[in-house]
């Protein structure tokens, strides 16, 4: 959190001391959040869909370089929730449950950011966005297979486990009006969980990108 608040502070520090820059602010809540499924040694370790509604706010520095046309840098904080766990195994006469405990992902993508405002005049002005850069991924937990008898959770060790860090991707578009803005935008984590025995010296390597649907909302400051 500290490096999100600095990131964020240089970048409106950035916007405060050039002129003729845009500085936006930005919050948004995921629609239909997917992941890669996971499957180890056959058996299905998650769903695609994600436990919660995924959120993010971000801080965005731009300069119109061309007519309508924008190109700056952003930051933001992602926090993408899990994958829902699959139930493999359920044996109801020995009252036996199996399944895999998936880690919490977040993100933070340092990205550039392009805007196109649509030529016409109108109090609502609609705008093309697109987002690329790198996602700094972190995770919560660890994989692990869930046994449980009789009610009573077994105390079965997780994998040693690992996020990589990879590209981050958006596009879409919105509208602004009085500098209120609200878009809706297509948005990839590319990521990869790493997990294995302790002190193992095989790990396996399985993609887990985060895909989803962003509504965000916020506010342009100019200078």
């Amino acid at each position: 959190m500290k490096k999100i608040l600095l990131g964020m502070t240089l970048l409106s520090t950035i916007a405060m001391g050039a002129e003729g820059t845009n500085l936006y602010l930005r919050a948004g809540a995921d629609i239909n959040g997917k992941f890669d499924v996971i499957v180890d040694n056959d058996f299905i370790a998650n769903k695609k869909k994600a436990d919660k509604i995924g959120h993010e706010i971000a801080v965005e520095v731009t300069k119109e370089v061309l007519p309508n046309f924008e190109l700056g840098l952003g930051v933001a904080y992602q926090n993408h929730g899990k994958a829902e766990k699959n139930i493999y195994n359920i044996s109801a006469g020995q009252n036996i449950t199996n399944y895999y405990e998936m880690p919490e992902m977040k993100s933070i993508p340092l990205y550039v950011t392009t805007k196109y405002n649509l030529p016409i005049n109108t109090m609502v002005k609609p705008y093309l966005k697109a987002d690329l850069g790198y996602s700094f991924n972190k995770i919560d937990g660890k994989l692990g297979i869930i046994d449980i008898r009789g009610g009573k959770r077994l105390n079965i060790p997780s994998y040693e486990t690992e996020i990589k860090d990879g590209t981050y991707f958006g596009i879409g578009g919105g509208f602004e009006y009085n500098d209120f803005t609200m878009d809706l935008m297509y948005k990839i984590n590319k990521a990869e969980l790493e997990y294995g025995e302790k002190d193992s010296k095989k790990r396996e390597k399985k993609d887990l990108d985060y895909s989803r649907i962003t509504l965000s909302v916020g506010y342009k400051f100019n200078f």
